[in-house]
């Protein structure tokens, strides 16, 4: 293994990220398990960024590559932390720049007992804009906490971390132990790791935050759990309940379906949950517009634009007639990109009416943050798909 990236405040570290060379380290603002966050300054601008330091992650090329593709993506969330770029310090140490927030952790606010529940409300909302953002774009967290959220004295909330979830996709060090905040994490993905992770493991980290954020502790906490045997003895007991939380004694001041709502959040088997985070925010009667993409140009037929990878901006039209089908893939969306099966995905018109369905595909394909399998699926425009590892726009007919 290489060597240890010891840092301290005052260094000078080389990053190349597009136009950036080189960054001050300011402060430290946090150590975590998978190395560092850290405050930095351009050196040549002196404009600030987060710098996350990632150490002890096993990663292929190919594991690169797709995170590379996942943090190219615009979220387009006023709550959601732009990823700047990354660089690779050696094979297991990785540098990761994003914008500057000045910002507290939610953590920290809730230990320090400082939002009051006209507070908790809001921040709770504003992130679930944020998660719902990112979702429609086929961006998955993986690793929501408190630790995660970030709120300025103006009363701002981002999250930060999207688009990097892949280093963390397999919880895996390059010695095998776990990394994150288990308490939070969807028990398929514990058990199975990425391969069955879609938006309902986050919908599940953000019942968890949900239930603190009222409570005032984690679940686990307020249990004295400590190790994952905690959590199996739980689930395995008879009857097995159905939920990971125990919400029997649950209070909330802030929100009056809380309790009901919570229950679709953190069911154990994840078909259970929510589907969506926009069915939370209707039942919570969250009264706000989720924004959306701006209107584009309708043509003739619908099109599919590519918004990551090498092949980045090319456009395919889908020019079916009604009742007729098309099967697209590798060398029509994105050239050589073997993440994309030569049959991938295909595309149905009824009555004006497009529908989208995965050709089992080796890969698979993702709509609004959910996995889709071979029925199909109404597309609407502007919706995004994730086919393999590249992130394509639907922009409809006129």
């Amino acid at each position: 293994m290489s060597k240890l990236l010891e840092l301290t405040e005052g260094d000078r570290i080389t990053v190349k990220v597009g136009p950036i060379a080189e960054v001050e380290l300011i402060e430290i603002m946090a150590k975590e398990a998978f190395g560092s966050v850290w405050k930095v300054a351009n050196s040549a601008t002196k404009e600030l960024y987060i710098m996350k330091v990632i150490q002890g992650i096993r990663a292929d090329s190919e594991l690169l590559d797709r995170i590379r593709l996942e943090a190219e993506v615009a979220i387009p969330s006023q709550n959601i932390v732009p990823v700047i770029g990354l660089c690779q310090w050696d094979k297991y140490t990785f540098l990761i720049l994003f914008e500057y927030f000045p910002g507290q952790s939610l953590d920290k606010l809730l230990a320090a007992g400082a939002l009051s529940a006209t507070d908790k409300q809001r921040v709770f909302q504003e992130i679930l804009l944020g998660v719902a953002a990112a979702h429609r774009c086929n961006i998955i967290h993986r690793e929501l906490n408190p630790s995660n959220i970030l709120i300025d004295s103006k009363g701002n909330v981002k999250i930060i971390d999207f688009g990097i979830s892949k280093f963390k996709g397999k919880h895996l060090t390059a010695t095998g132990e776990i990394v994150g905040k288990y308490q939070y994490m969807a028990p398929e993905l514990l058990v199975h790791g990425v391969k069955v992770t879609d938006a309902s493991a986050d919908i599940y980290s953000l019942g968890h935050l949900f239930y603190e954020l009222a409570m005032g502790k984690n679940f686990w906490v307020r249990k004295h759990w400590l190790h994952l045997e905690h959590f199996a003895a739980y689930i395995n007991q008879y009857p097995a309940p159905t939920e990971a939380i125990d919400l029997n004694d649950f209070r909330c001041d802030f929100f009056r379906e809380a309790k009901r709502v919570i229950e679709g959040m953190v069911k154990i088997e994840f078909s259970e949950r929510y589907r969506s985070v926009e069915e939370i925010i209707s039942d919570l009667g969250i009264n706000t517009e989720i924004t959306r993409h701006k209107k584009e140009t309708l043509l003739s037929y619908p099109q599919l634009i590519v918004e990551s990878g090498r092949n980045k901006g090319a456009r395919t039209l889908v020019n079916i007639e009604d009742g007729g089908a098309l099967v697209l893939g590798r060398t029509d969306i994105a050239g050589a990109d073997r993440s994309i099966s030569r049959r991938h995905l295909q595309f149905d018109r009824q009555n004006n009416l497009y529908f989208v369905r995965d050709s089992n595909s080796k890969n698979g394909t993702m709509l609004r943050g959910k996995v889709i399998k071979e029925n199909p699926v109404p597309i609407n425009n502007g919706d995004r798909i994730k086919a393999g590892d590249i992130f394509l726009r639907f922009v409809g007919a006129a």
